[in-house]
């Protein structure tokens, strides 16, 4: 029998949750699955009840109750447990209290214990025998766990059972495949996922605007939101989920006929650091997005914040607009004490750490969760052995291991063995994935002989650290190993940029088209760049730089990555590269020309007569295209003179303006079909927007741009006709706290009561 045939159980290892996310299971099913208001109550003063609610209830035979309920959870730590009457001695004891006061008219028992027919019989006798309670509900594991099986909604608002279970039994085989892939990097981040604000605005935004843009800084916790979104849009939607790096993967696999596709890009602007030429390349690709959105796909973006800061100074973000949109645009800091304290309950009770030392760190994990520098990584590392494994445990040693996650990760990585230190070396190499099986190259094998390393030492090194600090991954039918968290390539890079002899490894043994991505010629402050080229070593990467086949990506490296003594040493052995920046191509806020001609101009080495052939390419352009990206991105504006700028600005007004409706009508005649017809005349209107007001500034007439206003709407008209794109309506749901579910009180019971629990 094919093993995605529905099993006769399922278990969710619901003993792993804890006692409290387990209360929380309980509320979320009872307000959402059994659509009851329930308010939810703080522990250990709740006077016996974990939640009620007053009114009426239809059970699924039709047989109507109403009254008061009140909601009792009884969790078990210990699996496959067997709940019994004797178990539920104080529990009787508050339900007679609560019924004589008039909260338990009926009574809802909820347990992830087993509970067998014998059992339940006796349970529900002995409450029944107290007189105000007219009704007993008791739901077991078997129940909660059909429940989890049966409600797709249930899954997506409890990401976490996608972690715990055995997805065969709920997805079909084509989206269990897709599953699976996801799971082998993150089920271990999933199963300990924690249902935060940030969580809940993502999913709201992929439901109402079928795009999210997770930011944050490292170790935050984007990753482990966007892999429990993906299977969820598997697991709801039914999507092809997709895992792509590159505009370029956009491309290739969104399918036109296909409206259920889910597209997941990690680090969508760089890893670690910033780069520029992606900016450039989804600038290109945002009008296809915006048409793949409107017809029904969905795409998740993350990036670490200060890399989005500086994409954003590259960004057309008119091209697609979501990506600013504060709606969609989700900060995944902010985590409240609650969330902060569940996180890290998670990764303690659920990592490797045995016993002895959750409970020596026990009175410390209130401390921990409400540092200000707590992170849901920081959680993680506490939960492993590896990391923790030269801790102290006192107080001054956990602080610092808190707010300086970094060197503490420094320190691990160089106590490491010598294979694994190799190994994790060669995975930097290689940009951060490591196909297996490793084939080495020449330049790998003299790296491993300086690291004191065999290809033997190195597979049994990445085998040790996986879970810790590697990973193993599949992508696209490959296996790759990568890092199980991109702070660890940070942490390497430390240590490579503080060792000459590991500089040197790393220069000769990575690919240029890797350090294009990762170096900087100088110490530019450029942000997340821990390889800094010497000056002693330009001449030898402008060697390298001549290999590299990109020109775009050549010119992008030299105008956002090299200091002034660099790129003089490079124009002395390129002098035709002035002519070749001088004459950008359009538009040129994402020209690699012009980003370079700009930096040139700032170092003070842009020759004049250059820079008036600049000059005259950016009037071209502004009457030709017309590009009027000269007016509104500063490095450029910075490289015109005021009465240049108001030459071009006349020579538009004269040459361009008065043809406007000839220049419509050839956008009109070019129109492409993919895209929405209002995306595909935004650089028209962009550009006639930027025209007027600089028209006003100078006192220039703008009424043939005015004109022009309404000839551009009607075109965009008819073009819609012509597009016959269906709308997609989108699912009527919201992923917030279910309605009802009120803020728990402050109570004095620890959510880390049990984490030392066996």
């Amino acid at each position: 029998m094919s093993h995605f045939s529905q099993a006769q159980e399922n278990d969710y290892a619901l003993n792993s949750l804890g006692w409290k996310a387990f209360q929380d299971l309980c509320i979320t099913i009872v307000s959402d699955v059994l659509s009851q208001t329930v308010e939810k109550f703080g522990p250990t003063k709740d006077g016996g009840r974990d939640g009620a609610f007053q009114g009426a209830w239809r059970s699924t035979d039709g047989v109507g109750v109403n009254g008061s309920f009140t909601v009792q959870c009884k969790f078990s730590a210990r699996q496959n447990t067997a709940l019994s009457i004797s178990d539920l001695k104080d529990e009787l004891k508050k339900a007679q209290r609560l019924a004589s006061n008039g909260f338990a008219d009926n009574y809802i028992l909820m347990t992830n214990c087993n509970l067998s027919g014998t059992s339940e019989e006796r349970i529900r006798t002995a409450f029944l025998a107290i007189p105000e309670i007219r009704c007993i509900l008791i739901f077991g594991s078997e129940w909660i766990t059909q429940k989890i099986r049966e409600n797709k909604r249930l899954r997506m608002l409890v990401p976490r059972v996608y972690g715990l279970g055995d997805l065969s039994q709920i997805l079909d085989e084509r989206a269990y495949t897709q599953a699976q892939e996801i799971l082998n990097a993150m089920r271990e981040n999933i199963a300990k996922i924690v249902i935060t604000e940030a969580y809940r605005r993502s999913a709201n935004a992929l439901v109402n605007r079928g795009f999210v843009l997770l930011l944050g800084e490292p170790a935050s916790g984007k990753s482990t939101i966007a892999a429990s979104l993906s299977l969820g849009a598997l697991d709801l939607w039914g999507c092809s989920t997709i895992i792509i790096r590159t505009p370029d993967d956009f491309q290739r696999h969104w399918n036109t006929d296909e409206p259920h596709q889910f597209f997941w890009v990690d680090d969508v602007f760089g890893t670690t650091q910033y780069q520029r030429e992606s900016a450039y390349e989804w600038n290109k690709t945002f009008p296809y997005m915006l048409a793949a959105i409107r017809k029904g796909t969905r795409v998740l973006f993350t990036s670490r914040d200060y890399i989005y800061r500086a994409a954003l100074l590259d960004l057309k973000t008119s091209e697609f607009p979501l990506i600013k949109d504060s709606q969609v645009v989700i900060n995944v800091q902010g985590l409240t004490k609650d969330e902060k304290e569940q996180i890290l309950y998670n990764h303690i009770k659920l990592g490797d750490q045995d016993v002895l030392f959750r409970q020596q760190i026990k009175p410390y994990l209130p401390l921990v969760a409400n540092s200000a520098q707590f992170l849901p990584e920081i959680a993680r590392r506490l939960g492993s052995r590896l990391f923790t494994k030269n801790l102290s445990i006192d107080r001054n040693s956990i602080v610092e291991f808190v707010e300086k996650p970094l060197s503490f990760l420094v320190e691990v990585i160089r106590t490491l063995d010598r294979g694994s230190l190799a190994a994790l070396s060669l995975i930097f190499m290689r940009g951060g994935l490591l196909e297996s099986p490793i084939s080495l190259t020449t330049d790998d094998e003299r790296a491993l002989r300086v690291l004191g390393a065999t290809l033997a030492t190195v597979r049994e090194g990445l085998n040790n650290m996986e879970g810790s600090l590697t990973k193993l991954v599949r992508s696209d039918g490959i296996s790759l190993w990568a890092f199980k968290h991109p702070t660890i390539g940070d942490a390497l890079g430390t240590i490579i940029a503080s060792d000459p002899e590991l500089l040197d490894i790393y220069l000769a043994g990575t690919g240029t088209d890797k350090q294009l991505n990762e170096v900087t010629c100088g110490d530019l402050k450029y942000p997340g760049v821990r390889v800094i080229v010497p000056i002693s070593r330009y001449n030898d990467f402008i060697g390298r730089l001549d290999l590299v086949a990109d020109r775009r990506r050549i010119l992008n490296f030299l105008s956002s990555r090299c200091d002034r003594d660099f790129l003089e040493k490079y124009l002395l052995k390129h002098v035709n590269l002035y002519q070749e920046v001088c004459h950008p191509t359009p538009y040129l806020g994402t020209s690699a020309e012009t980003g370079l001609v700009a930096r040139l101009h700032e170092y003070g080495i842009l020759p004049e007569d250059w820079r008036l052939v600049f000059v005259s390419t950016v009037e071209e352009l502004a009457v030709d295209i017309p590009d009027s990206d000269f007016l509104n991105i500063a490095s450029i504006r910075r490289i015109l003179k005021e009465q240049e700028i108001i030459n071009i600005l006349t020579k538009v007004s004269t040459a361009l303006i008065p043809r406007l409706e000839s220049a419509i009508s050839d956008w009109e005649s070019n129109y492409n079909h993919v895209i929405t017809p209002e995306a595909y005349y935004e650089p028209l209107k962009s550009a006639l927007h930027d025209f007027r007001t600089e028209f006003l500034r100078l006192g220039f007439r703008v009424d043939l741009i005015d004109d022009a206003e309404p000839l551009i709407d009607r075109s965009i008209s008819g073009l819609w006709d012509e597009y016959q794109e269906p709308d997609y309506e989108r699912e009527d749901e919201n992923f917030m706290e279910p309605e009802g579910v009120g803020t728990p009180r402050i109570e004095p019971r620890s959510i880390f009561d049990d984490v030392d629990e066996v």
